[in-house]
């Protein structure tokens, strides 16, 4: 049986999951180029622009637009987000370690990531949906 979401539990969740797409990408695919940055410069100044994001502000009132298991998913992503904020604001390892641990972090996050958007899926019924247009393809190729 399918929940209808409300209208404004979809925004919100279409906000948040496109918050932590944009994060995500720019965490993941420009970690060469703050890690170079970092390395060359020893600056952090960078570091904020990476690190953005809109959950940061996000008041408890809107994310009671969002069921428990998004809610958890959001708090583990965003967790591990603000781990790496801090350990490349903060840390006086060498470059080289920072690189290698900051490759660790995007690793993990990128589980989490991937766990987040499956739970704003599963509450916005984008995956059931997505499964029952596989079924159909994989019935008509039969």
């Amino acid at each position: 049986m399918k929940v209808k979401v409300s209208e404004n539990s979809q925004r919100m969740l279409m906000l948040l999951k496109l918050d932590a797409q944009r994060l995500f990408e720019r965490i993941k695919y420009r970690a060469p180029e703050y890690m170079y940055e970092f390395s060359l410069k020893r600056t952090r100044d960078h570091f904020p622009a990476v690190f953005k994001n809109r959950y940061d502000e996000t008041r408890l009132e809107e994310l009671l637009h969002c069921g428990p298991e998004v809610i958890a998913g959001l708090d583990q992503f965003y967790t591990k987000v603000d781990q790496m904020r801090w350990y490349v604001n903060h840390t006086q390892d060498m470059p080289n370690k920072v690189e290698d641990k900051i490759y660790a972090h995007i690793r993990e996050l990128e589980k989490l990531y991937e766990t987040l958007n499956l739970f704003i899926d599963v509450e916005m019924g984008l995956a059931s949906e997505q499964l029952a247009i596989e079924s159909e393809n994989n019935e008509s190729k039969n």
